[in-house]
């Protein structure tokens, strides 16, 4: 990758303040291998600081994380208060801590925390119990012991002893389950009144099984703030981050102290679930990054190249988040340095990209609208999981690849309707609650236009004779009706018949603020805003990472051509192509902007000057 004069001063300027800027998650590695001693002996033998070391100069992080406790219980390092496995060579969390600080990298823990089977194995009644009593092998009570009696000591001694940044929560709020231990069941009836005389409601096919799975869900909230809180108590500085927690695996408001949002995503199709779940971090408001796995799961591990990576993490820093990536480390916690080195290629272009990316927003155009309520009652949803995504995600995907710029709006947002030209429902499961439906009334009749999708939506609200897309006057605004559900299937089936079918009916709907006239390839846009300016993010999606078979990949077509319509407020000096410095021709004409951007390999910022 070749570099012009502008970026290697903004990269080198950059470099020089990672240090001096150590609340920073722009870009980072994550390493972990879920100690447990029948697999992992010697741990810390083979582990040097001349690796940490090159690892330090090749990539330039702003912080790396590694592991302390994984899924097993096992803590990898040597610890007063966890149960540390047999056989550990020297200290490696003590090498790993004394190579950040000295390269002025943040250090974070990673550490498993309702998931952990070997508290579970030692102190059963402490496990959450099934409908039959049975305790699991795995998952920790919420409100039982686990959280004082060893989470909390143990994170304690990373901060306090070890001198660690922060720790990043793994195994968190997708592991939580419903639990039926008597005590958590006395705790419901007494709190809510209900008194469930013996029956307990394990799937949605029984009585009182939402009220329920909300106390869980309760339960949840009040541990990861008791935890928080205890730990910042006596380290306030120490950055606490618990993997998933409000995404959109735990839709709703921020109830504790995270500094952070953070999540893995799926290994089977990163990008996809990039765009899904970086728009649901955005909404927080929070500082946020994502992280993509360096391999597939498939035949063992097969690592990625490092173009799959960058297009990964493109669709992450376009929505101006941090982008971090996992690579495993060796049974007995070595780094594998292998797999780094090839790697190594990631650094310089995310580097090259934080000048235009890091810390700014999507602009509001169209939403799309995830209500909790709908979230948390999909099928197989549990308490906090992945499960039962396909509507959203299928939609997002939709509209991304159709190149319109899109977010993600909760009910809570929905006050601030007014500053989105359009906001999509996708089909529902059930009747949205009356004030979030009142509120998107008010939103149409102001001026605003709804856009109902799929049929158990228009059946909702009385559109059943819609047959085709059709756009209703309601007071100054609109209400429409797309009558067909194509999104869950275009995960799996894709067609570009669906991509302009949606758009071209969307954008009867609204003038789009970058509007997309034509490309030669699939490019995603990102109406976005940093530090006060416009830009325009463009992420080249081609590629086979749709499909479950394309296991590697080493070149990825470029887009060709892209033709862009900008309004502005005044006509710009100049267009340039971040980061390259490639300054574009324009044509200036009532308010427009218009060019075209040659070639798009996998990401690139439009800045208007």
């Amino acid at each position: 990758m070749t570099l012009n004069r502008l970026t290697v001063v903004a990269a080198v300027a950059l470099l020089a303040g990672v240090a001096a800027n150590a609340q920073d998650r722009y870009f980072g590695l994550h390493f972990d291998f879920h100690a447990s001693p029948g697999r992992c002996k010697a741990i810390g033998s083979t582990l040097t600081e001349s690796d940490i070391q090159e690892i330090c100069d090749l990539y330039k992080p702003d912080f790396i994380q590694v592991d302390s406790k994984g899924h097993p219980g096992w803590s990898s390092y040597p610890t007063e208060y966890g149960d540390e496995v047999p056989g550990i060579v020297g200290n490696p969390m003590e090498t790993w801590r004394k190579v950040t600080k000295r390269n002025g990298v943040q250090l974070y823990a990673h550490h498993s925390g309702v998931y952990d089977a070997l508290y579970c194995q030692k102190h059963p009644e402490e496990a959450a119990k099934n409908a039959e009593g049975k305790p699991s092998d795995c998952m920790t009570r919420t409100n039982g012991s686990y959280v004082d009696d060893k989470l909390i000591p143990v994170v304690k001694e990373l901060a306090g002893r070890y001198g660690l940044d922060g720790v990043w929560i793994d195994g968190d709020c997708w592991g939580a389950q419903m639990d039926f231990d008597p005590r958590t069941v006395a705790a419901f009836e007494k709190e809510t009144g209900i008194n469930l005389n013996g029956v307990l409601p394990e799937n949605e096919d029984f009585s009182y099984y939402k009220e329920y799975a909300n106390y869980i869900r309760k339960l949840y909230r009040d541990y990861l703030k008791h935890y928080t809180d205890e730990i910042h108590a006596e380290y306030p500085d120490f950055k606490v981050i618990s993997n998933w927690a409000y995404t959109e695996h735990m839709p709703g408001p921020v109830t504790a102290g995270n500094e952070c949002i953070s999540g893995d995503l799926d290994w089977r199709n990163s990008i996809m679930w990039g765009r899904y779940s970086g728009r649901s971090a955005v909404m927080q408001g929070l500082p946020w990054d994502m992280m993509a796995w360096s391999f597939r799961n498939v035949q063992g591990q097969v690592h990625k190249t490092p173009v799959q990576l960058m297009q990964e993490g493109a669709s992450i820093i376009s929505l101006g988040g941090g982008f971090q990536f996992y690579v495993c480390q060796d049974a007995n916690g070595a780094p594998n340095m292998k797999v780094l080195r090839k790697l190594a290629p990631t650094a310089e272009f995310f580097h090259a990209r934080r000048e235009w990316t890091f810390g700014g927003h999507p602009r509001k155009q169209v939403a799309v609208l995830m209500e909790t309520e709908q979230r948390l009652s999909e099928p197989g949803a549990g308490i906090y999981t992945r499960a039962g995504y396909h509507r959203l995600i299928g939609l997002i995907s939709i509209l991304c690849d159709a190149g319109q710029s899109v977010s993600l709006i909760s009910e809570r947002e929905l006050a601030n309707a007014g500053e989105y030209p359009v906001i999509i429902v996708p089909d529902l499961l059930q009747k949205l609650q009356d004030s979030t439906w009142e509120r998107l009334q008010a939103y149409a009749e102001a001026g605003g236009s709804v856009l109902l999708t799929g049929p158990a939506t228009k059946a909702f609200y009385g559109y059943d004779a819609v047959e085709e897309p059709t756009a209703f006057k309601v007071g100054k605004g609109t209400v429409a009706v797309y009558p067909w559900e194509r999104s869950s299937s275009y995960i799996d089936a894709r067609k570009c018949e669906d991509r302009k079918s949606l758009s071209d009916f969307l954008l009867t709907l609204y003038d789009p603020e970058v509007r997309l006239v034509s490309a030669t390839g699939l490019v995603e846009i990102v109406d976005f805003e940093k530090d006060g300016r416009m830009m325009v993010q463009l992420v080249n999606v081609n590629g086979n990472h749709y499909d479950e078979k394309s296991l590697t990949e080493d070149f990825i077509p470029p887009v060709l051509d892209v033709v862009l319509k900008v309004r502005l407020d005044k006509r710009p000096k100049a267009v340039y192509q971040q980061p390259d410095g490639k300054k574009l021709k324009f044509r200036w004409n009532d308010g427009c902007c218009e060019f075209t951007v040659p070639r798009v390999d996998i990401h690139s910022t439009v800045v208007f000057e």
